[in-house]
């Protein structure tokens, strides 16, 4: 059973100071400033126990906590394969319409929940997220020491990470290796990510396997773990992955989408998580996940793409 509604951080300070109200803003673009406002002075959040005004300058190790009003979360396709299980660790095959973990408007609805009320698990941690709409291989870790231990693989880049991915269009060469540093896109989707000189180093090897109607099928190695890096690179070398509507089309477009009162929760981008390489954080041994792409495939082939 998924544990009560609420979001618990500890808020660590990156350079500039930082307001409680932007904190809130950054993390979560989904409130405007007037609805943030309004729920700090509830009480729904609060810094280290106590109610706190919004401009309230945050520090680091300060305890921030969110109690999100009750409402109906959006639909989601729940079901899973299971890849690996063991006292430590459980990995999964997700759809692609499920979030890995609580985020936005999804609580009880995200793989994490899931996977803890079907297989009856009393504790459960992501130690890395695949967006909603990305399918394939998605890791959990079982206890607090194997969730620490593969949060700091993940982070160090001691984790091998391969995709594969339909993209728009004839890929034009075997290989394109794409070096390009990412950074917010200063847009008013504010977790968009762009190439800019200043932002973080990022690289990512797209491969073609096969040339579909209008489409490519391509394998994708992130050789860094930036935010929406593979959507990010594959739309600035001019080959947006299929489905992507926040890379794929005008800003507009997908603003228009994300008030829309009617959306399709079952479209989604061609992205699927295939393969993550790394050591068990408690035996040492070798550890490879795969879950292939075939399904993702033939839908798109027999949709007509």
């Amino acid at each position: 059973m998924a544990p009560p509604r609420k979001l618990s951080f500890q808020y660590v300070r990156h350079g500039r100071s930082e307001t409680l109200i932007n904190f809130l803003m950054r993390r979560f673009h989904y409130h405007t400033r007037e609805q943030w406002e309004e729920r700090i002075l509830s009480g729904a959040v609060t810094v280290n126990g106590r109610t706190i005004a919004p401009g309230h300058v945050l520090a680091s190790k300060d305890h921030i906590v969110y109690v999100p009003p009750a409402a109906p979360e959006p639909p989601v396709d729940a079901r899973f394969t299971v890849l690996y299980d063991d006292a430590a660790l459980l990995a999964v095959s997700k759809s692609g319409n499920i979030p890995t973990s609580p985020s936005g408007k999804y609580w009880h609805n995200c793989l994490l929940h899931v996977l803890q009320r079907e297989l009856n698990l009393p504790e459960l941690h992501s130690v890395h997220r695949l967006d909603r709409e990305t399918s394939g291989v998605n890791l959990f870790a079982k206890t607090r020491r194997a969730a620490a231990l593969l949060g700091g693989a993940f982070a160090s880049g001691r984790v091998e990470k391969r995709y594969a991915a339909l993209v728009r269009g004839r890929f034009p060469a075997p290989e394109i290796l794409v070096n390009a540093p990412l950074r917010h896109a200063g847009s008013e989707v504010s977790i968009k990510q762009a190439v800019h000189p200043a932002g973080r180093p990022s690289v990512t090897r797209f491969r073609l396997r096969a040339l579909l109607p209008r489409a490519s099928l391509v394998d994708v190695a992130p050789l860094t773990g930036r935010t929406h890096q593979i959507r990010a690179h594959a739309a600035f070398i001019g080959y947006p992955i299929w489905g992507d509507r926040l890379y794929g089309a005008s800003e507009e477009q997908f603003i228009a989408w994300l008030h829309s009162p009617v959306r399709d929760w079952n479209a989604r981008h061609l992205l699927h998580a295939t393969e993550l390489r790394f050591s068990h954080p408690e035996t040492g041994a070798e550890v490879v996940l795969r879950d292939g792409a075939g399904a993702m495939v033939r839908g798109f082939l027999e949709g007509g793409g």
